[in-house]
């Protein structure tokens, strides 16, 4: 990633760019070529992933490239669902389906990798490289000490009482905001208590990949998108915090459907996880607050 100055350098964002031809080419065959509806969802589909990529890389953060990433990533699966209606409605022949689809799923694949690297770098970003301490956000501790990382940079930190065993509150614009009266996340002596912190975008508060109808029903959603999403806002939290991905000893999981969403949230969290040995729970709940399918609630460790 360092070596990397444009985001025409990289490698998903050329295969991106090809596909994204691919799909304007096939989109203009016959009868595909007279469904207009289709026709212009695949090709904003397919648009999306390469915008997003660029977009993302353009951000100059490490935190927000994330958020863009699985955005492209939910974006590919949207545009395999499309492909698999193209097939159904005979649009396109079997071979040419096959071929499109393996070249989708290619990139998603390059998306979520890069996201899990991303997830476990201590890559900045761009826009924090030249900063100085001085810019970054205070933390009033017994020391004053000043925290230097991305993730304090942009956080807001309240500290109740000045004891060795004091409260701090934390509070950081790196992920999505609470929907109430309660932080991120509160320090209690060597401990570090979360709150319940779902999907939401950082950037924009969106739910990638999802999808609703005039009445705020769920028309569609995607788990996989939602987890890299949730993962990122964890991260962000637990950097803001003074912790880190590796300090979490207890995670309990909240899924809204456990039967369809199991399977893939268990193998995503088994990638992000490997190496944690975080104790878990994972139970299904009816609803959250705002209509994600995940939410996470964790306690880790501190320095």
């Amino acid at each position: 990633m360092g070596t990397i100055k444009r985001f025409e350098d990289l490698e998903i964002w050329k295969l991106a760019r090809v596909f994204n031809a691919d799909i304007f080419e096939l989109a203009n065959i016959k009868p595909l070529a007279q469904d207009f509806s289709l026709r212009n969802q695949m090709m904003r589909s397919a648009g999306s992933i390469m915008d997003n990529i660029a977009e993302g890389f353009g951000r100059g953060s490490r935190l927000e490239f994330i958020q863009f990433l699985s955005i492209a990533k939910a974006s590919a699966s949207e545009i395999q669902s499309q492909l698999i209606r193209c097939k159904d409605y005979k649009y396109i022949s079997n071979n040419l389906f096959e071929e499109t689809i393996e070249k989708v799923n290619k990139i998603g694949n390059k998306i979520a990798a890069l996201i899990s690297y991303l997830n476990k770098s201590n890559f900045k970003g761009q826009k924090f490289m030249e900063r100085n301490s001085n810019s970054k956000a205070q933390v009033e501790t017994n020391n004053t000490e000043h925290q230097t990382s991305e993730a304090t940079e942009r956080q807001t930190i309240n500290t109740k009482h000045q004891t060795p065993n004091a409260k701090l509150v934390i509070k950081t614009t790196n992920a999505a905001a609470p929907l109430g009266a309660y932080p991120h996340a509160r320090k209690v002596g060597n401990l570090l208590f979360l709150s319940g912190i779902g999907s939401r975008s950082a950037v924009d508060n969106k739910i990638p990949g999802l999808e609703l109808d005039m009445e705020g029903n769920i028309v569609k959603y995607d788990i996989e998108a939602e987890c890299h999403s949730v993962f990122a806002n964890v991260k962000a939290v637990l950097e803001a915090s003074g912790s880190s991905w590796d300090k979490m000893v207890d995670v309990t999981v909240f899924l809204t459907n456990m039967k369809n969403d199991f399977p893939i949230y268990n193998k995503i969290y088994g990638e992000y996880f490997k190496d944690v040995e975080a104790c878990r729970t994972t139970v299904e709940i009816k609803s959250l607050p705002t209509p994600i399918c995940i939410e996470l609630k964790v306690i880790a460790t501190l320095d």
